[in-house]
């Protein structure tokens, strides 16, 4: 890994707000690259009420002030209010979630703030052709992943381990129309792992792939030693040909093509489960102090890589296929992974960082996937009060052209958004 620290940007105010823009799955920056959507709120290190609404809104990059085009009350700090823009051949509009007497809704609205329409349930994750959509019950999130939930929003099957009316919809963005493509019933029964039987089941991280044609999601439960089971699945964008890609850990995750995804990712066989009777339950009871460990150690990236040995790793969007590693020993930490879709060479480069160290710093990786040579751009403080469900990840999201990359930190002690020129390393300089 060479070090090449990069020249870096604060693009948010000092004006006493805490700003964000949410998650590494989407781009910012406006096609013009002159403004970046942004939210902001008064305060950073408490889950919202649900009187509590974030202001979303874009940055003006010359002139370094934020625009309000609206509020949202469904937000988290993890995603935000899923604000992203809504490109339409020449028409940029912005798309964001919001409630309404008192349920999900989102809005599409122009640069302005006015409106366009509301859709009746909320969005999750946009397709490439602008007019199909895939969303989830926030709600079942709220209760089991309250990170990625929202505040006034409630699971409607609390007592269900896995519904049949939930899990991953299809929304029709010019209709509103929400159809059911993949019930959490029906992925839990999809070759169903025994540690799941009692488990209460969920789906989240939805993807389309570069053409539409299919997405990618998390099916999640807890298994009965307190380890968190991952299983990837891909569909079609009208629920055809489920496939389970991977099972064990998988966290963050990218297509790299219509075929392939980089995930960090394993199998876990040294984790086991599944035994039952004394034995069984002694297996449990250890594997339950690793998480606490994991954490007090300050989360070691030789832990989960080496002993666990959890990689990033291209996997295929087939059912039982050979997956291959990813800059093995290089990229040694979960992070949270993306493409460049943009600049002369699309899909050369990845993106991602990591966790806090020991010292409290975040680090900052671009990976040449031509050359197979890894930069550590930057690695940042983070405030050690904002960690856990409330943490402050980078989120890193590159420039339409593969030059800049924003990330989210609180590396002054408050919530702001920066960019890094990244252009020299890119662009084979370094």
């Amino acid at each position: 890994m060479i070090n090449r620290a990069c020249p870096i940007r604060k693009v948010s105010p000092d004006d006493g707000w805490h700003y964000w823009f949410g998650y590494y799955d989407k781009r910012p920056w406006s096609a013009d690259g002159s403004k970046l959507l942004a939210h902001r709120a008064r305060f950073c290190d408490r889950f919202p009420r649900t009187d509590e609404p974030a202001e979303v809104g874009w940055i003006d990059l010359a002139a370094g002030r934020f625009e309000a085009i609206g509020l949202s009350h469904a937000w988290n700090w993890q995603q935000g209010a899923q604000l992203q823009w809504l490109q339409d051949g020449a028409t940029e509009r912005i798309l964001f979630n919001d409630i309404t007497d008192n349920r999900p809704v989102a809005r599409i609205v122009e640069r302005s703030g006015a409106e366009v329409r509301v859709l009746p349930w909320p969005v999750y994750a946009v397709a490439p052709d602008a007019r199909n959509a895939a969303t989830l019950d926030f709600g079942r999130l709220t209760r089991l992943r309250r990170e990625y939930g929202l505040p006034a929003v409630h699971d409607a099957n609390p007592r269900d381990p896995a519904p049949d009316g939930d899990g991953v919809w299809h929304l029709d963005l010019r209709t509103g129309e929400r159809t059911l493509i993949a019930s959490i019933a029906a992925v839990r029964g999809h070759r169903p792992n025994p540690m799941g039987e009692h488990a209460h089941h969920y789906v989240n991280h939805i993807m389309f792939n570069r053409s539409g044609s299919r997405l990618c999601f998390l099916h999640r439960f807890d298994r009965p030693d307190g380890i968190l089971q991952s299983r990837l699945f891909t569909v079609g964008g009208d629920g055809s040909d489920p496939r389970l890609l991977m099972e064990g850990m998988v966290s963050h995750y990218d297509w790299r093509d219509d075929s392939t995804l980089l995930a960090w990712a394993g199998r876990r066989s040294l984790l086991g489960g599944g035994t039952r009777g004394l034995r069984g339950a002694a297996m449990n009871a250890a594997r339950r102090t690793l998480k606490p460990v994991y954490y007090a150690l300050g989360k070691p990236r030789f832990l989960m890589s080496r002993i666990v040995r959890d990689s990033y790793l291209l996997i295929p969007d087939e059912e039982n296929a050979r997956t291959q590693p990813f800059a093995r020993g290089e990229l040694a930490c979960d992070g949270h992974c993306t493409f460049s879709r943009g600049g002369p060479e699309p899909g050369r480069w990845v993106v991602t960082d990591g966790y806090p160290d020991l010292r409290s710093r975040q680090p900052l990786f671009l990976w040449d996937c031509l050359e197979s040579v890894g930069y550590e751009v930057g690695r940042f403080p983070t405030p050690r009060e904002l960690d856990g469900e409330v943490r402050v990840d980078l989120h890193p999201r590159f420039s339409r052209d593969a030059r800049q990359v924003c990330i989210d930190s609180a590396m002054d002690g408050r919530r702001g958004m920066y960019t890094l020129d990244v252009a020299q390393v890119v662009s084979g300089f370094a």
